[in-house]
């Protein structure tokens, strides 16, 4: 009889470990880049946006304490690797499938397009691309790398969009290659862009996906997962999306 309560008491004693391993979990970091409208970083790496705002409800749903940073997109990825890590959103595409786990399609239907001056001629393909002297992209990221993978060489790789823009809009750069959400926003946020810039077609379709660590656990990626398919149907994404589009 003494020899089974003691083995409830070290049962027991088990489960409070456990517990307090559970409660003392550092929260998850939810990060992003400065990509408006999914993203925008400020000082004291505050994010903001109504991309932001739609994963922040998710974790909030989820009942998932988080801890918000906004970084350089070439930190992001380090973290993700880290571990204990979302992004707002990330380009999914085959070389990163096995790298991340998939929360959720944010924004499917972007494109990432050439952005040139009123007056220059729109760039049509990557072999009207290849003509230029040079072309902004983000770099460390999908947009550099499609170039790349299309044969230009003469990419100016930036930390951000915003540069992005003001390179254009300054005459430093032929194109600006990107997601055409982004640069809609950006460009309808900027008083000189709104009048000088112009959207050419979408050359590559660009699936925005909420990512997060390989290694998060199997219960809080199925619980995000859970909380973004309640938005189908509870009416947040309809709104989230008319937001942005």
């Amino acid at each position: 009889m003494v020899l089974y309560v003691r083995r409830i008491s070290i049962s027991l004693a088990g489960l409070s470990v456990v517990y307090a391993v559970s409660a003392q979990a550092d929260p998850i970091r939810l990060l992003g880049f400065d990509a408006p409208p999914m993203a925008s970083v400020s000082e004291g790496k505050k994010l903001s946006g109504p991309g932001y705002d739609f994963v922040a409800d998710l974790f909030k749903a989820a009942n998932l304490p988080f801890v918000a940073e906004g970084l350089p997109i070439s930190r992001v990825f380090p973290a993700l690797d880290e571990g204990n890590s979302v992004v707002v959103f990330l380009v999914r595409n085959p070389a990163r499938e096995d790298k991340y786990a998939w929360l959720g399609d944010i924004v499917p239907d972007d494109g990432f397009a050439f952005m040139t001056r009123v007056g220059d001629a729109p760039i049509l393909s990557f072999e009207q691309a290849k003509t230029l002297k040079a072309v902004s992209a983000l770099g460390s990221a999908a947009p550099a790398q499609v170039l790349r993978n299309n044969g230009l060489t003469s990419i100016d790789e930036t930390v951000n969009e915003a540069l992005n823009l003001k390179k254009l809009v300054a005459g430093r750069v032929d194109a600006w290659f990107s997601g055409a959400i982004i640069a809609r926003h950006m460009i309808k946020a900027d008083a000189e862009a709104a009048t000088s810039v112009v959207i050419g077609p979408k050359l590559v379709p660009t699936p925005y996906w909420i990512a997060g660590s390989k290694t998060l656990p199997a219960d809080v990626v199925n619980k995000l997962q859970q909380a973004f398919a309640a938005t189908k149907t509870n009416g947040r994404y309809a709104a989230f999306r008319a937001q942005i589009d």
